[in-house]
């Protein structure tokens, strides 16, 4: 049965062109709008809109959409976490679109990895979201968890402790356009796909095309990322200042065994002081190979701009297997490299007929790749 506050809701929208206006519920105590927050997500029915007033809701506790086929307006509204073990606001519907959000959380402290933890956590089909923005999450920022025909734009996230955007566990057929990803506790943008060794029984995420996405540093971890998938493409990348590599591309093994990476294109963009942190020896790109059995292959990088790659990166460009792993048929095309320190354009222990190269420049000239 539904609460009171929820059935006035509903009589609300229905008598309101189906728009909600927000209003409080009984239960909270002072300064917490977690049962306000709450009572107004569920009174919702399918097809209408909820309009958040702008101003900051604090809760601390997970709140929840789990009715279909909704639009929450944010309105410039802050929804402001205070508990970092129950932080997350979760869509656990099909057709939610959420637009003009700000969602906080502490900045600092330990990582969190559960689903109660990723300030933005999505399981559903058909979820749009629009001009969001996340300072501060407990794990990742935005946690896409088996969700599918999905659209993102204009979302950024900054300062989180673990991945700015996480595609996981089988999402796919969706867009991301325009992200922005800042100071992330690990990747900015990653699709992950993780096979049973890891506990998953999840096919690979696929079909999934990232354009223009914009990270600016990592605190660890990666810029853009595919570590298991098919079918994934990043458009015009824009990657600065991260810890380990800019681009990284791989089948990895312990201790997350991922799935293979299968028919991955990044195409046009920068990578610029890549590979930054001491003793974590990547390159600003990387294509691996790491678990047996499973493979790196179909990969085509083009149309690149690496910059600035420090010395203690060895390398620009690896192209790199171990642990019986394996690549293949790896295009590098149109790469200049432009750099004032010896660091090698491309480092390869993989055999040379599983990669090609044509058009690599160094600082304006030809580079020959033997």
């Amino acid at each position: 049965m539904r609460k009171p506050v929820a059935a006035a809701l509903m009589a609300a929208c229905l008598l309101a062109a189906c728009t909600v206006a927000t209003k409080p519920a009984s239960g909270d105590p002072p300064g917490d709008a977690t049962t306000s927050l709450q009572a107004m997500f569920d009174g919702l029915t399918p097809g209408a809109t909820l309009k958040l007033d702008p101003k900051t809701y604090q809760h601390s506790g997970v709140v929840t959409i789990t009715v279909p086929n909704v639009h929450i307006e944010g309105n410039g509204a802050t929804l402001e976490a205070t508990n970092d073990l129950t932080s997350s606001v979760q869509i656990r519907a099909d057709g939610v679109s959420v637009s003009n959000l700000n969602l906080t959380a502490p900045i600092g402290g330990p990582r969190y990895s559960a689903n109660e933890q990723h300030k933005l956590y999505v399981h559903g089909d058909g979820v749009r979201l629009s001009g969001i923005t996340i300072t501060g999450s407990a794990a990742a920022g935005v946690f896409l968890d088996g969700a599918n025909n999905f659209v993102l734009d204009r979302v950024t996230v900054r300062d989180s402790r673990a991945d700015g955007i996480h595609m996981t566990m089988g999402s796919s057929n969706g867009q991301v356009n325009n992200p922005l990803t800042e100071r992330t506790g690990d990747d900015g943008v990653a699709v992950v796909s993780y096979g049973p060794q890891f506990g998953s029984s999840a096919g690979p995420c696929s079909n999934i095309v990232i354009n223009s996405p914009v990270i600016n540093g990592t605190t660890y971890g990666q810029g853009i990322t595919v570590r298991g998938g098919n079918n994934i493409t990043y458009n015009n990348i824009r990657v600065s200042d991260t810890s380990g590599a800019g681009v990284f591309l791989s089948s990895e093994g312990a201790p997350f065994f991922t799935q293979s990476t299968k028919n991955v294109i990044v195409a046009g963009g920068s990578v610029n002081n890549a590979n930054v942190t001491p003793g974590n020896v990547m390159g600003a790109v990387a294509i691996y190979g790491e678990y047996p059995g499973f493979a790196t292959t179909d990969v085509t990088l083009s149309d690149l701009t690496i910059t600035n790659t420090p010395p203690n990166a060895e390398r620009n460009i690896a192209v790199w297997v171990k642990d019986g792993g394996e690549v293949n048929r790896i295009t590098l095309r149109n790469i200049a490299v432009r750099q004032q320190t010896n660091v090698p354009v491309i480092y390869s222990d993989a055999p040379r007929e599983t990669y090609t190269t044509t058009g690599i420049t160094l600082n304006g000239a030809p580079f020959p790749v033997a």
